[in-house]
């Protein structure tokens, strides 16, 4: 299953861009095989993801299932 890791809540998402513009908000997609393996992931890493080139880390907020 592919799941995608937000920096951002989604009430703060909304409120970021009528001050910030476009805020740039930091996201990745990995595959896990449940969504329990992905919070175990994140936890093993202190709530921290990194970005798919490693020149970024963010606290992850959200983990959502995609199907894409």
């Amino acid at each position: 299953m592919r799941f995608e890791f937000k920096g951002l809540s989604s009430f703060e998402e909304d409120a970021a861009c009528d001050y910030m513009g476009d805020a740039n908000i930091p996201s990745v997609i990995r595959e896990f095989d449940n969504i329990n393996s992905a919070i175990s992931y994140v936890n093993a890493h202190q709530g921290f993801m990194t970005t798919d080139d490693n020149t970024f880390a963010f606290v992850v907020r959200n983990i959502k299932q995609v199907n894409n």
